[in-house]
């Protein structure tokens, strides 16, 4: 297949509509959208994952969200007798879940690298597919949406495919 790229912008749409839009346009042109709604919405894996090469070296970044579970002091609370509430922490304790998203940064040996730059993003609502080879091909499928209200929002598509220059 020849070089190809197509970018699809869409506003005041459900995630189904902008999905099947995508998908439609796609097949117009002769594409493959292959992204699962499901694992779209709800990835198995929520995370994050690229690399570049530089001088012979791998440079590497990941990032995944972590719930952790924690304690804390209750906040209580009793009135004064002017008729003011005042707030404490008490000896209760309860416990929370956090999530942050961690990121991490490392570097390795490069000499046995499959691709120059590598990007894999699969978090919900969020996609992204990003793989340069060593002869400059290439490829990139980014999908978003963002939610406006408890149904409608906004997404955006975009596809590249660049073959190796002969």
């Amino acid at each position: 297949m020849a070089n190809y790229s197509i970018e699809i912008q869409r506003n005041n749409v459900t995630l189904a509509q902008f999905l099947r839009y995508v998908r439609q346009q796609c097949e117009k042109k002769g594409i493959c959208m292959e992204i699962d709604r499901e694992e779209f919405e709800n990835p198995y894996r929520p995370e994050s994952y690229s690399y570049t090469v530089v001088n012979g070296e791998k440079k590497c970044h990941s990032a995944e969200y972590i719930t952790t579970k924690n304690l804390r002091r209750k906040l209580a609370s009793y009135q004064t007798s002017e008729g003011f509430t005042r707030y404490y922490y008490s000896d209760e304790l309860e416990e929370y879940e956090e999530t942050k998203l961690h990121r991490y940064d490392w570097t390795v040996d490069g000499t046995d690298t499959p691709c120059e730059a590598e990007t894999i993003r699969s978090f919900p609502y969020d996609h992204q597919i990003y793989i340069l080879n060593w002869d400059s091909s290439m490829y990139n499928e980014i999908c978003e949406f963002t939610f406006d209200d408890e149904k409608t929002g906004h997404g955006y598509y975009y596809q590249a495919n660049r073959h190796a220059q002969e």
